[in-house]
Formats: C-alpha cells, structure tokens, sequence
C-alpha cells in the first residue's frame, strides 16, 4: 500500500515537471511575454500539486509552503502592474497566515482533512482582516500610494469590520484545536497592542511632535559660511518632499508632525523624526509631511533613509556630489542634478524607484535586482560592451554625469 501511494506521487511529480518545463519551452520558444511575477507563482503551484502525492505530515507541510509562496508572486503581480510596491508595508499579510491558510484550506478540503481545512480557514481570515486594518491604516491615514485609494478606503471600513466579524465567529463556532489551546494558557483578548509597519520610535530620540491639528513645524537653519555641507535625512512613514532652500539656508522647510534637527558642525545636520510617545491622528491626513530644502549654493552629501513612504527628490539645482538613498517599502522619484558629478547609490527594499537625468547629462547605470525588474532608456544609456551596464556614449568626456548604482530586494528601477 505504501509502495503503491510512493509511486502514484513520483509519477504525478514526474508529470508535473514534464509539464512546467514544456510551458517554460512554450514561452522561450513564441516569444509570448509573461510578466516575470509567473515564475515565482508556477513553483507555488507546483508545491501545491505535491503535496498531493505525498503523504502526512509533509503533505500539509508542502501545501502551507505552495500557498506562501503562490501569494508572493500574486501580491507580485498586482504591484507590477499597478506601480504600489510600498503596500508590502501591510500586504505581507496576505503571504503569512493568509497563503499558509489558503493551502491549509485547500489541501484540507480536497482531501477531505476537515481539522487541517478549519485551521487553514482560521489562518485566511487572520490574514485578510491584518490586510484590510492594514490598508486602512497605510492608505487612510498614511496615503502611502498617494491618494489613488482614498475612495477605497471608504469601502474598506465596512469591509474591515465584516472581517472581524468573520474571524469572531470562526473561532467562536467552528471548533479546532487553537480553541483548546485557549483554554489552558487563557489569554485575554487585546492582550498584544498591534503596530502596524514597525515605524514607530526612532531609537535615541527625543521630543514628541505636535499635537494633531497643529499647523506643520517649520525650520531653518542658516549655512554659516560652510563651504561645503552633509544632510542626513530619517524619515519613516508618511510623505517626504525635497528642493531647493533659499539663498543663505543649509536647510529650511516645513515638517508636518514635527522634526528633530541635530547640527553636527558647519554645514551639517541630521534630521530625524520625532520620538511617538503621544499622538493622535486625523483620519485623512498624513501625519508626517516633509517638505525640506535644502542648500543649492554649496556641494551636498545628502544622505535619505525612509520606511514606508512616498518620496520625491528634486535635486536638479542642487550641488549634490554624494547620493546615498536607502527606502523600505516605498516610491521614491529623483531628479538627478543638472550639472556637475554625482555619485547615487541607492538601495531598497520593496520599492519603486525612478530616477531621472537631466537632457545633456551623461549616466553610467549599473542595477542588482534580487527579485524586479530594471528599465533603463537604452536610447540614452545603451549597454555596455561586457553588457554588465548601461552608460552614455560620452560619459567619460561629459563633465556633467552621474554614475548609479542601485541595489534592491523586490521591486522596480525605472532610469530615464
């Protein structure tokens, strides 16, 4: 018998693989383009499809991993098509529990596993409801994709609360073993605080912003005479807006929710977000709002690390010799300067970046994508001959270029 069930699951895995890999030879041979989000989901796939052939416990094992990894590369798929890679703030969600639970419940209910299939159900409806609060929250409060979803929002409240609706009587009438395990440890209900993305406190500073309602904090600070200048920028959730200062100014701008300003000399400061310690939110508004200027008159290191936001830098009349960008789950759109030398070198994590080069400056463009795509005008910038990156005709020549160097983990890298 257990020969038997050994060799109908080789010969379904076998099937399997010929399959994929005749679909694979399809795509390479027509040419037909698939969006590279299909290779991260036709393996999920395939995990799903084995854990039907082999038996317990692995089977359940392989269905929770085809789950996770089908809904990495659906989640993907959205956000390559719709340009929102900064919703990985809380769509991950909806990879664990809700891919583990959408395997669970599927391996459960196809082999009629009714104890697998309830805790699959249970782990589902936990990663919709942590989605939908958190979309409310990134979306609603933050506008983190902008204001695209600003009438979703809407629909989500009623959503959200169906939701938890939907969870309250899972666990309340469908009986599975976490219900047991309740019982005997017996904690209470809201016992954990939920905090959503993580960027909250920034550790070691102090202060707490203005109260909601408060008109934004403006700041300047004047040059001093500094030949040259260093700014480095924390910001975490929320939108960050960088130009030009007026003459005499290192740095000046308005914060909305307030900001740490720590001179570290002539010519340098390090901005930071204030600490969290009390605050309430408008619903509607962001509650951080950067807009920041910055020197125009001398050259600039400028240094930006960011969370979960959406970020736009406007460096074209800047002096900006040194570029160091590094985002989380986040858009960022940067005007590189229009004259001079720049090195950029920017990192990111979930993220969207597009970067664009002034008309007469020259780029050399080198990208390491672990899980995205890179798209470089090839007009402007062709590959170079050992194809490893792109560069301007007369990058060498030109004395106003920029060299980029961009890393990332997930995402898209838009160069133009």
């Amino acid at each position: 018998m257990h020969e038997s069930g050994t060799s109908r699951g080789a010969l379904l895995v076998g099937a399997l693989l010929i399959v994929l890999g005749a679909a694979a030879l399809v795509v390479r041979v027509s040419g037909v383009e698939v969006g590279w989000p299909a290779w991260v989901i036709l393996p999920g796939v395939a995990l799903l499809i084995a854990a039907f052939a082999v038996p317990e416990p692995g089977a359940s094992g392989l269905a929770a991993a085809g789950g996770i990894v089908t809904a990495v590369g659906t989640v993907l798929a959205v956000q390559d098509a719709t340009g929102t890679y900064a919703s990985w703030a809380y769509a991950w969600a909806l990879v664990a529990p809700g891919g583990v639970g959408v395997g669970l419940l599927l391996y459960g209910l196809l082999t009629r596993r009714s104890d697998i299939a309830r805790g699959g159900l249970g782990s589902l409806v936990t990663g919709v409801v942590l989605f939908l609060i958190g979309f409310l929250f990134f979306e609603g409060v933050l506008h983190l994709n902008g204001n695209g979803f600003a009438n979703l929002t809407d629909i989500a409240v009623p959503i959200v609360i169906m939701g938890i609706g939907a969870a309250v009587l899972v666990g309340a009438v469908i009986p599975g073993p976490w219900r047991r395990r309740s019982r005997s440890a017996s904690p209470r209900a809201g016992q954990v605080p939920w905090t959503a993305g993580g960027t909250g406190t920034a550790p070691g500073i102090a202060g707490a912003p203005p109260p909601a309602g408060n008109p934004p904090q403006a700041l300047a600070l004047a040059l001093d005479g500094a030949a040259d200048a260093e700014v480095r920028i924390a910001f975490g959730a929320g939108k960050l807006l960088i130009g030009p200062a007026a003459s005499g100014r290192l740095v000046d701008g308005t914060f909305d929710g307030g900001v740490d300003a720590t001179p570290a000399g002539p010519g340098r400061v390090r901005l930071t977000m204030p600490h969290l310690a009390s605050w309430s939110w408008g619903w509607g508004r962001a509650p951080f709002d950067w807009r920041v200027g910055l020197t125009a008159e001398v050259p600039l290191r400028l240094e930006v690390e960011t969370g979960a936001s959406d970020n736009e830098l406007d460096l074209s009349s800047l002096r900006v010799t040194d570029l160091r960008l590094r985002t989380g789950a986040a858009q960022s759109r940067v005007t590189l300067p229009a004259a001079g030398v720049t090195r950029v070198n920017a990192e990111g994590g979930a993220a969207q970046m597009r970067f664009r080069v002034p008309v007469g400056v020259a780029a050399r463009i080198t990208s390491a994508m672990a899980i995205g795509t890179t798209d470089v005008d090839t007009t402007r910038f062709p590959r170079t001959a050992d194809g490893t990156a792109w560069a301007s005709p007369d990058f060498d020549a030109n004395p106003n270029h920029v060299e980029i160097a961009v890393r990332g983990g997930v995402g898209k890298v838009t160069i133009g």
